[in-house]
């Protein structure tokens, strides 16, 4: 499925918002670095983006896409992931960086009321570069649902 078709499939519409996301996650500190790329196209061909003219698009318009919240729980809990590796791909975080995950962390439907603890949690696990199922069992105690 190309690019253009994703308005009319609003699965592949959220896994290129994602992809999105992403990418102005990782040009927060300035740079898109190897590391950054290599997670960005990693999750882009697990989401069906495997044409580079498609990833190529969206990385030139990053800026028009919004995180899009999946229905799915464990799918939002990747995508947090995913979105909290990006951000710790270089080995620093800065607080651009910290401030997007924030806002993707209540755009991916999470409650604000957990807000803070997701956040602190997330990073950590991140830097202690755990797997997918460890930090999903870990976010989905602290958030309680």
């Amino acid at each position: 499925m190309g690019i253009i078709d994703a308005y009319e499939n609003a699965e592949f519409r959220n896994k290129i918002s994602v992809v999105a996301t992403l990418i102005k996650m990782s040009l927060a500190d300035g740079v898109l670095d190897d590391n950054e790329m290599k997670i960005i196209t990693k999750v882009a061909r697990s989401y069906g983006i495997i044409d580079p003219s498609d990833l190529l698009y969206i990385i030139k318009n990053y800026e028009k896409y919004s995180l899009e919240p999946t229905y799915d729980y464990n799918e939002r809990i990747e995508q947090l992931y995913n979105l909290t590796k990006i951000i710790y791909a270089d080995g620093h975080i800065d607080r651009a960086e910290l401030k997007l995950l924030k806002n993707a962390i209540l755009s991916l439907g999470f409650p604000a009321k957990n807000l803070d603890i997701i956040y602190e949690k997330a990073v950590g696990l991140i830097v202690d570069d755990v797997d997918i199922e460890t930090f999903n069992r870990e976010i989905k105690k602290v958030n309680k649902i």
